[in-house]
């Protein structure tokens, strides 16, 4: 497994050059009871909890301690900068915020031309384009692709369910509980694709203390060859994480696989 040590100068926040990212922020991750309430707000950023745009209405889902998703999770409002509601906790367990679609996209990339022109084709995968790609094109490559963002909030005891892998698709699945998140203890991941090891994820973590501190850089980690990897935090804070997989896949309906999964979350002073 790999491990990663992760320090007072351990942080920094995405510059921005960077894309956006993809952060869910709740106000906080732990409530010692239920029922109760959690204001939420998610944005797509170039900064640690904070702000930039507001993302749609139309991809957020809730899953309850039992796994099922929530129909009501309170007035949704989408603003300039930022996507927000107030979630009802009623049960008392670990709920799972997810921003996006569990559906991939595809792209095709081909060059044409003495000059090489790079063209793209959005939407249906290779065999669902292969008649809008010209005979003459060189370099044809469709990427199979995902990008979503997650989180965790448990009210009284810690459960398991909503960690439970789907084993479709790309997976980040917190193998330590997001409620045992403690300072000086290592949190491990584990990665998967269609239930599989994932290996060669990378894996970039950012403290918001690095807002209030230029000196704090990125801690960086990579899956092995079983999906996992571990990293040590030494203090307490929220934390902002993303996986990101690229692989050559040569399925019948891709050549490579891109996927990013954004994980915010929370690590308690102990």
């Amino acid at each position: 497994m790999f491990k990663a040590t992760l320090c007072t100068l351990g942080l920094l926040a995405a510059t921005s050059t960077m894309a956006h990212e993809i952060m869910i922020m709740p106000m906080k991750s732990i409530l010692t009871k239920a029922p109760g309430a959690v204001a939420v707000d998610i944005s797509s950023t170039h900064g640690v909890f904070r702000g930039d745009r507001a993302v749609g209405v139309d991809n957020i889902n809730v899953y309850d301690p039992e796994g099922k998703r929530l129909r009501d999770i309170g007035t949704v409002v989408k603003a300039k900068v930022r996507t927000s509601f107030d979630l009802p906790i009623e049960a008392e367990g670990t709920y799972k915020i997810v921003y996006g679609s569990s559906e991939p996209g595809y792209m095709t990339t081909y060059t044409i031309g003495e000059r090489n022109t790079k063209k793209r084709i959005r939407g249906g995968d290779k065999t669902a384009v292969k008649d809008k790609i010209p005979a003459d094109a060189k370099n044809v490559e469709s990427t199979k692709m995902g990008r979503y963002a997650m989180t965790f909030i448990t009210a009284g005891a810690p459960t398991d369910t909503v960690l439970t892998p789907s084993n479709q698709g790309f997976e980040i699945i917190p193998v330590t509980h997001p409620a045992d998140y403690v300072n000086g203890e290592e949190l491990e991941f584990k990665a998967l694709i269609d239930g599989q090891p994932a290996a060669g994820v990378e894996i970039t973590v950012k403290a918001e203390a690095a807002l209030y501190n230029g000196e704090l850089q990125p801690i960086t980690a990579t899956t092995d060859n079983e999906g996992t990897a571990s990293i040590l935090i030494e203090n307490a804070g929220r934390y902002a994480s993303t996986f990101r997989y690229n692989s050559d896949y040569q399925g019948a309906d891709a050549d490579k696989l891109s996927y990013t999964v954004f994980y915010a979350f929370e690590v308690i002073y102990e």
